[in-house]
């Protein structure tokens, strides 16, 4: 009887063990995803500037303020918000399930946007670069030099457990064109 209990124990802590690992696993697919998509977004923002005869970084800024979200509308990419500053701005950095027709299922963000809350939070942080190589942090400007890039820095963060777990994907953008 003992050996049998030994057995169904071990087998069971192993399942368990299994799903937890799989159930982290997704989450870190779906948080490198989301990650990605905030560095996307910020290319489909630089390359509908060129389009449009704009400077290669319209919109990535506010001023100064160098951190925002990604605002849909309709389904689609619109523009940034800097309204957040910290990633623990929930309201305005909290992802959601899109509950709009159009966009069902989609990942949304901003307060605007109508949806089922999930555990995942994004910030982007947009850095010029300085046509010197410099790359400033919030607050700063390239004055009296030329923005000659972007650092693109998205941050998904999301609880699980109890535990906080972060996906941060960094590129850097120019403007080559």
């Amino acid at each position: 009887m003992t050996v049998i209990m030994v057995g169904l124990s071990a087998a069971g802590t192993l399942i368990f063990s299994n799903i937890r690992l799989q159930e982290r696993s997704a989450d870190r697919v779906v948080g490198a995803n989301l990650a990605r998509g905030g560095i996307e977004l910020a290319k489909a923002q630089r390359d509908s500037n060129w389009l449009a005869g704009d400077a290669f970084n319209n919109g990535m800024f506010n001023g100064t303020d160098y951190t925002g979200v990604p605002i849909m509308t309709d389904g689609r990419f619109d523009s940034f918000n800097f309204t957040a500053d910290a990633i623990s701005e929930t309201g305005w950095t909290q992802l959601k399930r899109s509950s709009d027709a159009s966009s069902t299922s989609m990942f949304v963000q901003g307060i605007a946007n109508p949806g089922t809350a999930t555990q995942f939070r994004r910030l982007i942080t947009f850095q010029p670069i300085c046509s010197d190589g410099t790359v400033l942090n919030e607050g700063s400007t390239c004055t009296p030099l030329v923005t000659a890039g972007v650092r693109v820095t998205s941050r998904v963060e999301w609880t699980k457990r109890g535990m906080t777990h972060e996906s941060v994907i960094v590129d850097e953008l120019y403007d080559w064109r």
